[in-house]
């Protein structure tokens, strides 16, 4: 039986009062006011009301919530024959009008659904500036305005030409420059570049349909990337320390120190009773005997967080234990590992739309994987967030 002819949960409802824009996108609303979870997550303000129309951009609400956060902003640095020079006053590199409008789109849509006022302030304060002195920030900016234009229209998942380049050359001048001593003005670049590339990604998709995507479809060397690029990240931590005192980050600290949180180094306590049967847990694991140790007990302490209230420091932090062996074990198609990915695309998708973007695709393809080759596995089986499936069929 196929995953389109799974008869809906009676669990599983209609949204009967949901916003227009869930509707016109034919998804379940979850009917929070004064703004649904998924009208944040797509980047358009919620349509309860009459006096909002359909699929309405956020960027009026982002530029009220600009002014309160910065109402003096200071004008970026002006350009000198539309060109935005290195730091080293030697590399430099055009913009034509396509790009000026890509970061435009950045500055004015794509930045507010990056994050909270923190996030915000540190752009406009800091990064958007900077990105003129550090090109790779400025490339990688570019290309996640592309691919948050590609979400937002819901077309087909292959990169532009365009967004493509930004990301080839947001990825060559960061390697380039890690390779230089790093001086103190230039971490916080580096740090907001490791979180460009990592959404850029989750964004490397390149299913057109659930069969396409991993594990259905043939493999891809975009498979699990995301996954070595967050390990990535923890190494870069070590490097720039942004929470070090004179990082701009420390605004952010609630949410960095979420990334980071100690979990139990030995049994099971604290861990979902269902996963920790499954994954054969008990008093005398650790994660040096048990490769789903640190997945099961800080997926745990997710899944039992309401949904409004997961922060994207909740969701990394789970995502961050998914390297090394358990990798592996993905790599290979492991049911238990593959379970576990799974439950974890089902809660944090509606964190951040790069999530979702992934997630739209290989959610249901993980699903139908453990269906269609681990159909008699009954304690997966049981575990399987079917709902979720069929709120996107």
């Amino acid at each position: 039986m196929g995953i389109n002819e799974i008869k809906r949960p009676n669990c599983v409802r209609k949204s009967r009062y949901g916003c227009r824009n869930c509707k016109l996108r034919k998804v379940k609303c979850d009917e929070a006011r004064p703004h649904c979870l998924r009208c944040r997550t797509y980047g358009v303000q919620c349509n309860f009301n009459l006096d909002t129309s359909d699929l309405q951009p956020l960027k009026e609400r982002c530029d009220r919530s600009r002014k309160q956060i910065q109402p003096h902003c200071t004008p970026l640095r002006p350009t000198i024959d539309n060109a935005i020079w290195a730091s080293d006053g030697m590399s430099f590199f055009k913009l034509d009008q396509y790009d000026w409008d890509l970061f435009n789109r950045f500055r004015h849509r794509t930045l507010y659904s990056l994050g909270g006022s923190d996030i915000v302030q540190i752009y406009e304060d800091h990064m958007l500036k900077a990105s003129f002195t550090c090109p790779f920030l400025f490339h990688g900016t570019l290309a996640v305005a592309a691919v948050h234009d590609r979400y937002l229209t819901l077309s087909p998942t292959r990169r532009s030409l365009r967004e493509s380049y930004h990301w080839s050359q947001c990825t060559t001048l960061f390697k380039t420059w890690l390779t230089q001593k790093i001086e103190e003005e230039h971490k916080d670049p580096i740090w907001t570049t490791t979180g460009t590339l990592s959404i850029l990604a989750f964004a490397s998709i390149n299913a057109v349909s659930t069969d396409d995507a991993w594990p259905l479809g043939s493999p891809d060397s975009s498979d699990l990337e995301w996954l070595r690029l967050g390990s990535g990240k923890i190494s870069l931590w070590n490097l720039v320390d942004p929470l070090r005192p004179e990082s701009a980050f420390r605004v952010m600290i609630e949410t960095l120190i979420r990334m980071r949180t100690p979990l139990p180094i030995r049994g099971t306590e604290g861990a979902s009773k269902d996963l920790a049967q499954l994954c054969e847990l008990n008093e005398t694991s650790t994660q040096a005997n048990n490769v789903y140790f640190t997945v099961v007990h800080s997926l745990s302490r997710v899944l039992v967080i309401p949904q409004e209230k997961i922060a994207l420091g909740d969701a990394l932090m789970v995502s961050n234990c998914m390297h090394n062996k358990f990798e592996d074990r993905l790599r290979n198609k492991d049911p238990v590992a593959l379970l576990l990915l799974c439950l974890w695309y089902a809660k944090a998708r509606r964190v951040r739309w790069w999530i979702d973007f992934r997630a739209r695709f290989e959610l249901p393809a993980i699903c139908k994987y453990l269906q269609r080759y681990h159909s008699g596995n009954i304690p997966i089986q049981s575990l399987i967030p079917w709902g979720e499936i069929m709120n996107d069929v």
